[in-house]
């Protein structure tokens, strides 16, 4: 099994052996492999709030490679992986030799189901040389270095989060597992971010509102905002921007329950990272997704641009499903 705990300072190995460790801190820091785990540093913040670490921890074995310029650690059941794009002004080719590059792994060391991506991408909302923005420019070369797999990628498109970071370059990490499928989900409010119409680029953003890890009993929500159908809503209302992203969620979680004879709810988060676009907003934003899952469950709030440029927040989530011994099955 593989579980994930965010800490200040250092990596929280308490639970079994590293499978990687995503520092959140001033810096962008390359991935590598010199504390014996893959390690890669996102520019998140003010080097003067210190760094966070999230710690992904598997409670079997691990081991560790390098292949092409992605660094990488798996356990014989779960990959992670991380690589980064060097800064451009223009990150379409990049991003589609990334992302081959990430498919020819998982399908060379046998774990062809990805079941989580994260995208940290500086200048997100600024044009790149071409005057395309560098979000829909990302995007262009994700769906292009996707479709080298072939048609049926679109069912297979797992959770992801794209969002900004404050230099770099463009930092990759993900999760992938080999022996069990997983099962991803859309949200009955949402349309399938794959299938936006062109008005949000050349190519559709690729992902799944979220996945669920049988061989974990975990579901990973992808980043969700203030989006109903296709369109941004409550447009510079941060209030009503909470209040969707939160409904959003509810939905979502309360279809997979249905659709997976499970039990999720708000209830089931073990830990919530949130995206918030200006830093005076935080405080408000901690308070009410505080308000609206269980007592306790770790909160992490960082600054920087979404995706959209009239989104002011985006919510992303792990969460502990209660499923049956027929947990695989979906009605």
């Amino acid at each position: 099994m593989i579980d994930v705990a965010i800490s200040t300072g250092k990596p929280s190995n308490n639970c079994g052996e590293i499978l990687g460790v995503v520092e959140f801190g001033g810096q962008a820091r390359k991935p590598d492999l010199d504390a014996g785990y893959p390690t890669v540093g996102i520019a998140m913040g003010d080097p003067s709030h210190g760094h966070v670490c999230e710690t992904w921890t598997s409670t079997s074995e691990v081991s560790t490679g390098r292949q092409g310029d992605i660094v990488y650690g798996h356990d014989r059941t779960h990959l992670f992986g991380a690589l980064q794009l060097p800064p451009s002004d223009r990150y379409r080719d990049a991003t589609r030799t990334a992302y081959r590059q990430l498919l020819a792994l998982i399908s060379d060391l046998d774990y062809p189901h990805l079941v989580r991506m994260w995208n940290y991408i500086p200048d997100i909302n600024r044009p790149n040389c071409e005057g395309l923005e560098i979000y829909r420019d990302f995007c262009q070369g994700r769906a292009e270095g996707f479709g080298g797999a072939g048609a049926a990628m679109a069912s297979r498109l797992s959770a992801a989060t794209g969002v900004g970071s404050r230099g770099g370059g463009i930092m990759i990490y993900f999760i992938a597992e080999r022996s069990g499928t997983p099962v991803h989900f859309e949200s009955p409010r949402q349309v399938p971010a794959h299938q936006y119409p062109r008005a949000y680029g050349p190519r559709s953003p690729s992902f799944s509102r979220a996945t669920f890890l049988p061989a974990s009993k975990k579901l990973f929500l992808s980043g969700t905002a203030s989006i109903v159908g296709h369109r941004s809503v409550n447009l510079e209302y941060l209030e009503g921007q909470c209040d969707t992203t939160l409904e959003n969620i509810r939905v979502l979680l309360e279809y997979i329950s249905r659709k997976s004879d499970a039990t999720v709810d708000l209830d089931s988060f073990s830990l919530l990272k949130v995206y918030v676009r200006h830093e005076s907003d935080a405080l408000y934003v901690r308070k009410r997704l505080g308000g609206a899952v269980a007592p306790g469950v770790p909160i992490e709030i960082f600054n920087t641009d979404i995706c959209r440029s009239e989104l002011l927040l985006e919510v992303e989530g792990v969460l502990d499903m209660n499923v049956p011994d027929h947990h695989g099955d979906t009605k």
